[in-house]
């Protein structure tokens, strides 16, 4: 029926933003405890109730279904008289997981005013040109609210995002945005981001080593070991 066949679209698309929000908050409490979430979520994932999808740490969800399709269902919800506090949760999770890595620039740059950060990957997720909803677009109004100045990269996505970016520079290379930057983040897991000569030209371009891997993207101990700051999450 109409309705079933509608909660089914909602209740599915919410319960993978719920696994998303879950594992960032066990990221949150491994980086305390000493744990790393990527060891944890393989772990989780080999009980087969559980599974290994969707269990990836990072800097929030984003995309044209899952932030439309849980907001739609706690309002439906709310609509009845109910209150979804669960998606009230994972909403909230996903708003501050993207303030963490604010707080993780600032660990390390103390005030942002007058830094230069650059933002790798404007996209949602890699393999597509879609920004709806895109984590980039709130760190780089974060960013510039903290007074950076911000330039952005992303293979296929940037232009598409030109009027959301507010003031950021779009380059046309990931080495244009990293020179001379304060901080790297790496929004987006691009291939070639991960290909880029990081211990050599990228190190020598930017201007502090300060690398915030939002997607536990990067390989930590190579760059650790070449003298980089690195941030990933729940590592």
């Amino acid at each position: 029926d109409v309705a079933s066949a509608e909660m089914i679209k909602l209740a599915s698309n919410a319960f993978l933003a719920t696994k998303i929000s879950f594992i960032n908050e066990i990221a949150n409490v491994s980086e305390e405890v000493g744990a790393d979430v990527s060891e944890v979520a393989r772990g989780m994932g080999l009980d087969e109730r559980i599974g290994p999808k969707f269990l990836r740490a990072g800097v929030g969800y984003g995309g044209s279904c899952f932030p439309k399709d849980v907001q739609a269902l706690k309002q439906l919800a709310g609509n009845t008289g109910y209150h979804f506090q669960l998606l009230t949760s994972v909403i909230e999770v996903n708003e501050l997981q993207k303030r963490r890595t604010i707080g993780k620039l600032q660990k390390h740059l103390g005030s942002l005013e007058g830094k230069q950060v650059a933002l790798l990957g404007v996209a949602f997720k890699p393999d597509t040109d879609d920004i709806r909803e895109a984590t980039s677009l709130v760190l780089s109004g974060r960013l510039q609210g903290e007074g950076a100045s911000v330039r952005v990269y992303d293979p296929v996505a940037a232009r598409n995002g030109t009027s959301m970016l507010g003031g950021a520079r779009i380059c046309d290379s990931a080495l244009e945005a990293i020179d001379g930057a304060d901080a790297v983040v790496l929004v987006t897991e691009w291939p070639e981001f991960g290909e880029l000569d990081w211990i050599g030209e990228v190190k020598a371009r930017m201007r502090v080593p300060l690398v915030v891997d939002g997607r536990n993207f990067l390989d930590r101990e190579r760059l650790v070991e070449a003298g980089f700051t690195y941030e990933g999450i729940g590592r």
